[in-house]
């Protein structure tokens, strides 16, 4: 009988001890992956499929459990990525190239959106060219990217920068000189500035720079390059469930702004603003070079452009090996 009671005993503690390997496997099984993701800037449109993919769980699919945070602006985000406070952001890629070129650190791993930059007017008074500025007046900050390439636009367009009168505002201020008809035009990034003018009442014409053969990159996802080299897997189901949301954003831009809405209640004033951004970007998704690649795939051409337009133009004092910039490694099959 003893014997009979001390097998019965030992056997109860090794069915408990299996039952607590389980439990502390399934445990760890499930335990996400956690992920501080950055924005650039405060929400505009072109965001709204990062939080759809908060919302619809295609993060936590992949076994991410992602926050998304507001950024204040490439530079900063690109030193928080590099620092590792953030492990990823979605940076401005010429921040990022000034970033390398210091020894940041950094890596991009999406490319999404470029050529973004473009001259508004007013619709009923439409500026269609560079040569069109002339005699005209066009407000930009001065340390604004779109202000820092204006010069590689007229000279591309054949205008005369000489007789182009320039208004430069602080930044934020030119949306306002446009609206009051002080400025003839303004520099801008079509997924962004557009839909704030035609917010307030505003009828634009626009054209992109790239129209005139002055082609950058603009916004994409920047990883670590430590946290990426280590964390290879968790890169690749990031950026797999980022794809997913772009691509649901695209057929369905109403849904993706409740999206954003349902995880920013506060955006829900903005929301016709936020919509018409979206609805914007999709034209900015791909380049010359990508066309008929998957959604976000980065080419070496389009690097080389860029950085070279940043080296004559934009005061980058030497150009980085571009091998050091980017990688489609990572980017789902």
């Amino acid at each position: 009988m003893r014997t009979l009671f001390r097998l019965k005993n030992r056997a109860a503690r090794l069915c408990g001890a299996a039952l607590l390997l389980a439990c502390a496997g399934a445990a760890s099984a499930a335990q996400p992956t956690r992920i501080s993701f950055r924005l650039d800037w405060t929400v505009y449109g072109t965001h709204a499929p990062f939080f759809l993919a908060v919302d619809k769980g295609l993060y936590a699919k992949e076994g991410l459990e992602v926050k998304v945070e507001e950024g204040q602006g490439s530079g900063t985000v690109a030193k928080l990525v590099a620092q590792g406070n953030d492990q990823m952001g979605f940076v401005d890629f010429t921040s990022m190239i000034r970033g390398v070129e210091q020894g940041m650190p950094l890596v991009a791993v999406m490319r999404v959106v470029s050529n973004a930059m473009c001259i508004v007017s007013h619709a009923d008074a439409p500026i269609k060219s560079p040569k069109e500025l002339e005699g005209k007046v066009i407000a930009y900050a001065p340390g604004e990217s779109t202000a820092q390439m204006f010069p590689a636009l007229a000279a591309s367009g054949q205008a005369d920068a000489a007789r182009i009168n320039v208004i430069s505002p602080a930044v934020g201020a030119k949306n306002a000189l446009f609206l009051q008809k002080r400025a003839d035009a303004f520099t801008a990034n079509t997924n962004v500035q557009i839909a704030q003018v035609e917010a307030l009442g505003a009828k634009t014409h626009y054209f992109r720079y790239s129209d005139f053969g002055v082609n950058l990159m603009n916004n994409g996802v920047v990883a670590n390059a430590d946290f990426a080299r280590q964390n290879p897997d968790v890169v690749r189901r990031f950026l797999r469930a980022t794809r997913e949301a772009f691509e649901m954003a695209e057929k369905d831009p109403e849904g993706a702004i409740d999206a954003l809405v349902r995880q920013r209640p506060q955006e829900a004033r903005n929301r016709d603003t936020l919509l018409r951004q979206l609805q914007l970007s999709p034209e900015l998704y791909a380049t010359a070079h990508t066309q008929g690649k998957p959604f976000g795939y980065m080419a070496r051409e389009d690097w080389d452009e860029t950085q070279g337009l940043l080296v004559k133009y934009g005061g980058l004092p030497k150009a980085v090996p571009v091998e050091r910039l980017y990688t489609n490694d990572y980017l789902p099959q």
